[in-house]
């Protein structure tokens, strides 16, 4: 890219001589755009064929026009659209660097040091452009062509004269960039761009000025670079000096090629071809100095490798993985599993882990199907029994099969009792389940507790909640309803977190830790989190089975609104119930809309518990209502079809976020970003109609995908 644009700055310079010279002859510019499409001078053409020369002469035309006519006539001229040539327009930019001409006008009086400054990539193309001399420089970015409608890349000629900033450009459809360039919110496909960048690159500029730039400072940006590996295996290109002209096949851990678990992700390296390859191993995150799982794309090209990737941090992974860190080492069992169902198939995945070769003492791979049925385990008399049957309870009656099955591919933790295979024995054990492909991949390891009797520990949040209940239960049908009353109202019944509360058969506290609250009614405030959801409704529907109910509460003894897992039983008419808290990443205190950000979680939690307690059809005619709506905060859901299916403004109803619905009014598409979102959730920044204000504002939206829907809320900036 830097040999282009010194041959083009090269040819500007050319040009502008042409064009002075032109000037000298006649006082104002006697050539003309013509229908053919090329400038024409006393001196030379130059066509469109000819698309950095053609730019050049626009901004040179343009020029010449201010000075002949003056700067009203030229800002008017350029904002008419007798200016625009196809894909080609001038844009003037003033001495505050606001737009004040341009072929769109609702950039104009925008701010290069804004939004419009700020491509999708997150590439700040104003800043460049205001760093313009009168020699005139060449800017790359990412642009709407006003044309196609599309973002393209845009190769943009900017001079200063005058004070004011004039530009033009072109644009270029990149391969498997169509549409727009992927944000770094889309992780795989922004990883993907970086080594097509990478590879343009090369070709352009050839081995030598790539291999320096990704040498040089300018390749890091956060947790992303690119790396180069030469014909023979050796890198040759990456941000850390360390590394370079190392072996990229190592044999041992702390060897290149070798991961902290021990897994030889060198020798996948090796065998990469020109189609590419997702490659996925532990390593150092240079922006965090943390090992952590990276997300590797790499593709052999003239017999190099480039490649690039991405960051993620497993849960409870902070130390490396081996049997010492159990954590660790269980997600890397699933990890790796994953990566032999990718690699070979799901039928020699499972052929693999029903065979004793993938023990490893205590910690084996389990395999769920579709049908929730199990089809690979160290143990074979358990293959083909059903997780939603006896398989699912532990010997304490705790159906973790029902947690197990809610795993999305974001994974989830489940604790219970099960057979150690090793030592024979009912052990707790803790599983990492994974969803892949309509598949539950797990593993897990052992923990032998002290003095394990019940299986409640406060080590194993769940078994104690349930024993606390249970006791409860037990102290009532020994000693009556008064004596236990009276017991779970004394401070020697509370285990620090722990209590048990009651409600009797009007529903109104008659037990609790906090005496305060003795006499609500759960049907009346008391039932109503922070968040406005009503967990008491589901409360009341408990019955001898038990019901979990999950809602923000105040922690006694922290003093903060936390998220709080209930166990509730009815029992002889009242309502028996314990719980354990949580403190998620973003309510660790009570969320007001003061915190906008925390407050639009908590709309979107408060929509998908909803959701989960009523169903589609009742969620999606509920925040279809003005009820729903909360000042500028309402929620919004998208069907399995991206068709917009509930919203505060029922005029959009049945719209496609693919289409006009989600591009916003400076061009932004970011529609494409929020159908990138998972379960994981996603943050979107983009222009959107403020229903509460009537005006168009900056929107942050949290978008969630759960059971096929998009299910978001936002605030306005």
């Amino acid at each position: 890219m830097m040999h282009n644009r010194l041959l083009l700055s090269r040819l500007a310079a050319v040009l502008i001589a042409a064009a002075v010279f032109v000037s000298g002859c006649d006082q104002y510019m006697t050539s003309n755009l013509q229908m053919d499409g090329a400038v024409t001078g006393q001196s030379r053409q130059v066509t469109k064929a000819d698309r950095a020369g053609f730019t050049v002469a626009m901004v040179e035309k343009a020029l010449q026009r201010y000075d002949a006519e003056g700067r009203e006539a030229a800002v008017d001229y350029y904002n008419s659209p007798e200016s625009v040539d196809g894909e080609w327009y001038v844009f003037i930019v003033d001495e505050n660097d606001e737009i004040i001409a341009h072929a769109n006008p609702d950039l104009l009086g925008e701010s290069l040091h804004g939004p419009v400054g700020v491509d999708i990539t997150g590439y700040r193309q104003g800043e460049a452009i205001v760093g313009a001399t009168e020699e005139g420089q060449w800017v790359d970015y990412i642009f709407l062509n006003l044309a196609t409608g599309n973002q393209e890349f845009k190769h943009t000629w900017v001079v200063r004269h005058d004070g004011l900033i004039f530009g033009s450009g072109w644009y270029q459809i990149l391969p498997d960039f169509s549409r727009s360039a992927p944000s770094k919110a889309d992780r795989p496909g922004y990883t993907v761009h970086l080594v097509e960048q990478a590879i343009q690159r090369y070709k352009t500029e050839g081995r030598e000025a790539t291999l320096e730039y990704i040498n040089s400072p300018a390749n890091l940006d956060g947790e992303w670079y690119v790396f180069l590996i030469d014909e023979n295996d050796f890198v040759i290109g990456h941000p850390r000096e360390e590394l370079r002209g190392q072996h990229s096949i190592g044999d041992e851990i702390g060897e290149l090629g070798v991961d902290i678990t021990g897994y030889r992700y060198g020798e996948l390296l090796h065998n990469v071809d020109e189609e590419g390859l997702w490659i996925d191993y532990f390593f150092l995150n240079i922006a965090t100095g943390n090992h952590e799982y990276k997300h590797s794309w790499v593709v052999r090209h003239d017999g190099l490798i480039f490649g690039s990737g991405w960051y993620q941090v497993l849960p409870g992974l902070e130390l490396g993985a081996t049997k010492a860190h159990p954590v660790a080492y269980t997600v890397a069992m699933v990890e790796q599993a994953l990566q032999r169902y990718e690699a070979q198939g799901r039928e020699a995945t499972v052929e693999y882990y029903n065979t004793p070769e993938s023990a490893d003492g205590e910690y084996y791979v389990f395999i769920f199907d579709e049908d929730d049925t199990l089809i690979a385990h160290a143990n074979p008399d358990l293959l083909g029994m059903d997780l939603k049957g006896d398989l699912g309870v532990d010997v304490t009656g705790y159906r973790f099969g029902d947690l197990m099955l809610s795993a999305t591919e974001e994974g989830v933790w489940v604790d219970y009792l099960f057979q150690n295979l090793a030592t024979g024995n009912q052990e707790f054990k803790h599983s990492w389940v994974v969803r892949r492909d309509g598949l539950l991949f797990g593993s897990g390891w052992y923990q032998v507790l002290p003095g394990w009797q019940s299986g409640a520990t406060k080590g194993h949040p769940v078994a104690y909640t349930l024993a606390m209940v249970e006791q409860a239960l037990q102290r009532y049908e020994t000693e009556g309803m008064e004596a236990t009353v009276e017991y779970y109202n004394t401070p020697e019944s509370v285990d620090g977190e722990y209590y048990v509360f009651i409600f009797d058969e009007n529903d109104q506290l008659i037990a609790h830790a906090n005496p305060d609250l003795l006499g609500m009614d759960l049907k009346g405030d008391l039932g109503v989190d922070v968040t406005g959801y009503r967990f008491g409704d589901l409360m009341l529907s408990a019955t001898e089975e038990g019901v979990w109910v999950d809602y923000l509460f105040q922690n006694l003894v922290t003093g903060n609104q936390e998220y709080k897992h209930t166990w509730v039983v009815r029992h002889d008419g009242l309502l028996f119930g314990s719980g354990w808290y949580q403190v998620l990443p973003s309510l660790a205190l009570a969320v007001t809309k003061a915190q906008p950000a925390e407050y639009t979680v908590a709309m979107v939690d408060k929509a998908l518990r909803y959701y989960k307690a009523h169903g589609r059809e009742a969620a999606v005619a509920h925040y279809n209502t003005p009820e729903s709506v909360d000042g500028e905060w309402y929620v919004y859901i998208f069907d399995e079809n991206d068709q917009l299916i509930a919203h505060a403004n029922p005029d959009l109803l049945g719209q496609d976020l693919k289409e006009d619905l989600g591009l916003d009014s400076t061009g932004y598409h970011f529609g494409t970003d929020m159908l990138e979102a998972t379960a994981e959730g996603l943050w979107v920044r983009y222009v959107f109609l403020n229903p509460a204000t009537g005006a168009e504002q900056t929107k942050h939206s949290w978008t969630v995908r759960h059971d096929g829907l998009l299910i978001g809320s936002g605030w306005y900036e």
